[in-house]
């Protein structure tokens, strides 16, 4: 069970419990004006506690069906296939292919509908989609950096030789292409070569663009650190 059902889990006990406590509480406290009504005042009172447990089994319930809806947050980030897109996703994905079936030769509406299969983890699609688009233009260490990086979650977060090749191209183009060096540091940095992650992520930092969060790349730069300095300690123990 991960951290999220964890945590919901304890909400929802806490919530219960104070729900029930709340209603004890406010049984102790509760003063009937006639002294003979003693049976009427256990007719409420079981009649209440029914409302306070109702109302702890309609939440739980409620909160699970959600979850059970919603809450697959472990398929996030995973560069996977998403089998079941969003339907904003879909729409606009029909509608840059549309546009694309129109007017194949308009490179920005190549461009949009390659991205949007990205955001829907069409992974070859876009592939297929960027190919056209080089074909078409000619090679662009942008398109080449988007190409490589859907290349690399349509393999499952693999590093091919293909991929190699790519991304070669698109630095050969522009040195600091940053989809390029991104993946290149993430790659590495997920396999524990911390050392080649911090030389991506510095040579991006010397590039004069402003497309990419240089904050982030700092944080990232700070963690991969802190990494290689646990490492060497555990490594002299």
């Amino acid at each position: 069970m991960n951290s999220l059902a964890i945590g919901i889990a304890v909400t929802l006990c806490a919530v219960t419990t104070l729900i029930l406590r709340h209603h004890h509480s406010s049984q102790k406290l509760s003063v009937m004006p006639v002294a003979n009504s003693f049976s009427n005042d256990q007719g409420v009172e079981q009649a209440d506690f029914k409302i306070a447990v109702g109302l702890s089994i309609v939440l739980c319930t409620t909160t699970l069906l959600i979850y059970a809806q919603l809450g697959h947050f472990d398929g996030w980030n995973k560069g996977v296939v998403d089998e079941n897109i969003d339907y904003l996703i879909t729409a606009e994905i029909n509608k840059n292919a549309k546009k694309v079936n129109e007017q194949p030769s308009n490179e920005i509406a190549l461009l949009n509908l390659a991205q949007s299969y990205v955001d829907g983890g069409l992974y070859s699609e876009s592939v297929q989609t960027l190919d056209d688009l080089l074909t078409l233009s000619g090679d662009s260490a942008t398109v080449l950096g988007m190409k490589a990086n859907a290349m690399y979650y349509r393999d499952k977060r693999e590093m091919s030789l293909d991929i190699d090749l790519v991304i070669a191209r698109a630095l050969a183009l522009d040195e600091y292409e940053p989809q390029s060096r991104l993946l290149l540091a993430t790659h590495a940095y997920l396999n524990g070569d911390y050392e080649k992650a911090i030389e991506q992520w510095l040579t991006l930092l010397k590039s004069d663009k402003q497309n990419f969060n240089r904050a982030s790349i700092n944080n990232a730069i700070y963690r991969a650190e802190q990494k290689l300095a646990n490492r060497s300690v555990a490594a002299s123990e």
